[in-house]
């Protein structure tokens, strides 16, 4: 008896779902394995960095790092910003204490590593890695001027805005920068195409 040929779809049907597990497994993989990655690094690095060998270190370089930053960029906005001692900063009267946590410093480890471990060539790795470090430092210098601000005059909601609002909109803002740089396929190219 031959077969009849409606016995052979069910086959290539199950055959073409497999496929497309696989391929739809291999984008996933080809678009997130960096970022997990990425991820991995970043712990190890923030891991590293808290021991106690490095931890004071660290935390002067970057404290140091962004106090001044943060002094340059209010007075080049020609804004009262001052820091009469260190770790403390004055944004319109209101005085801040900088510690390691408001400088940060995970996310630009976190933004390096994403950006280079991409899959995409190394040109735009770099130009990605410079949007991402460029836009961190002005979001993180204009945030000591906003929380000068709201301290001055709303400071029931300083800590709610500090601890909540900022760590939710540098999450976002790295969100939508990978998105924009990552998941459009310029020119119709294949992601994972690489400079030799």
């Amino acid at each position: 008896m031959a077969k009849k040929p409606g016995n052979r779809e069910p086959k290539k049907t199950k055959q073409r779902a497999q496929l497309s597990k696989k391929e739809a497994y291999r984008s996933f993989m080809i678009n997130f394995k960096p970022l997990i990655i990425a991820v991995l690094l970043w712990i190890i690095t923030i891991f590293i960095l808290h021991l106690p060998a490095f931890k004071s270190e660290v935390a002067l370089f970057f404290v140091k790092f962004t106090l001044n930053s943060a002094l340059v960029f209010g007075n080049t906005l020609f804004m009262n910003v001052e820091s009469h001692s260190y770790p403390y900063i004055t944004v319109d009267g209101y005085t801040m204490r900088v510690v390691v946590e408001c400088t940060a410093y995970n996310f630009y480890f976190f933004v390096i590593y994403l950006s280079l471990l991409s899959p995409v060539k190394w040109k735009q790795r770099i130009i990605t890695m410079v949007i991402f470090i460029a836009v961190i430092f002005f979001l993180n210098n204009m945030r000591f001027i906003i929380m000068g601000f709201v301290g001055f005059h709303y400071a029931h909601m300083f800590h709610f805005i500090h601890d909540y609002i900022w760590d939710f909109l540098f999450g976002f803002m790295i969100f939508l920068i990978w998105v924009w740089r990552y998941n459009v396929n310029p020119g119709g190219r294949d992601l994972k195409e690489q400079d030799s």
